[in-house]
């Protein structure tokens, strides 16, 4: 015990500090009532370290550029405060995380046909996915083109056999899963590797996002029509919680997967009643933003405590971003509460 305390010492004393930082409800509350972005922008720098110095501006590349930075500033401190060669290595797989679901958000769009215009506004720049690689797949003529653009040579081409696959179903969900199952696949390795407390809190969050998009890949797959077959072909051969066989499960309506998933753990977040995919998933966003809050509550000096603050920053991150760009588009703050995932049901409006 003692050694683990030693050895995230200086790690969960930076995150004790900066959840400190991190913006409340009222602080929610006051963005979505600033009656401008310049107002919005004075709020962020009284109250966020991610928004600090942020540039006084409306445009909206050079907010979101600075946010971006910071927050890979700020996980890239703390990774480098893990001495531990697998923690840390675990930990740097995090952040590109983070990045791959910048890659997934440009690829579905571009498989959409989606504008150019919008897709930015589906796809957060971030990291690798950022900048001039960012600017290129976004004007990719197609998916084809965009896949070329991938800089990883092993998940460029299992993307290519997923197009295919892809425009068979009239969908980017295995373009989607894809990404998923290459890279949940080594940060579960890497948690195989943890000891101790690191292993047990690792394992539990990483294990909580894939039971989530197995259960996407699962609804999504049902409502799209999808034979069983299919849909168990892309379910991540990883689960956590669930207990139910995919392959029987798949085969049965919408309403008795929705009755099996409300029956088990995760029940506190999707209701048999749902209709709505968006109505399922924001449910589980909900979920998994409480279970890293949890982890607070335990014994700090673990890997998790670490991982917990990145996931919730990552859920701020992109929270700011939907909060700042609603100021310029001057959307309606009950339309932006369907934006957000943190805080969202401590919200009076």
């Amino acid at each position: 015990m003692w050694m683990s305390a030693s050895k995230y010492a200086y790690g969960v004393a930076r995150v004790r500090a900066k959840r400190a930082f991190m913006l409340k409800p009222e602080d929610y509350e006051a963005l979505l009532r600033a009656p401008n972005i310049h107002q919005a922008l004075s709020h962020l720098r009284s109250v966020s370290d991610l928004g600090t110095d942020i540039p006084q501006t409306e445009d909206m590349y050079e907010i979101e550029k600075y946010l971006t930075n910071r927050f890979v500033e700020i996980l890239r401190t703390l990774t480098k405060s893990v001495e531990e060669k697998t923690a840390r290595a675990f930990l740097e797989r995090v952040l590109m995380k983070y990045e791959y679901e910048t890659l997934k958000a440009l690829l579905k769009a571009k498989f959409l046909e989606v504008p150019e215009s919008e897709a930015t506004l589906m796809a957060l720049p971030l990291g690798r996915y950022s900048g001039a690689l960012y600017t290129s797949l976004l004007s990719a003529k197609n998916i084809d083109q965009a896949i070329d653009l991938v800089p990883e040579a092993e998940l460029k081409v299992i993307l290519k056999e997923a197009s295919r696959e892809a425009r068979s179903l009239k969908s980017p969900l295995p373009i989607e899963v894809t990404i998923d199952k290459w890279l949940y696949t080594q940060l579960y390795e890497l948690t195989e590797r943890l000891k101790g407390d690191d292993k047990k809190w690792a394992k539990h969050l990483l294990g909580i996002e894939i039971d989530v998009k197995n259960i996407l890949v699962l609804v999504r797959g049902k409502v799209l029509g999808l034979q069983p077959s299919v849909i168990e072909k892309m379910w991540l051969p990883l689960c956590y919680k669930l207990s139910f066989d995919v392959k029987s499960l798949a085969t049965q309506p919408l309403s008795s997967i929705l009755q099996a998933i409300a029956a088990g753990y995760y029940g506190k977040a999707v209701s048999p009643l749902t209709r709505d995919v968006v109505e399922v998933e924001k449910g589980l966003e909900t979920l998994w933003v409480k279970e890293n809050e949890k982890v607070f509550l335990h014994y700090p000096f673990t890997l998790g405590l670490i991982y917990a603050y990145a996931n919730l920053k990552y859920a701020e991150l992109k929270d700011m971003r939907a909060l700042l760009f609603s100021k310029i588009m001057n959307l309606p703050p009950q339309k932006v509460l369907t934006l957000i995932t943190r805080h969202r049901e401590k919200l009076p409006l």
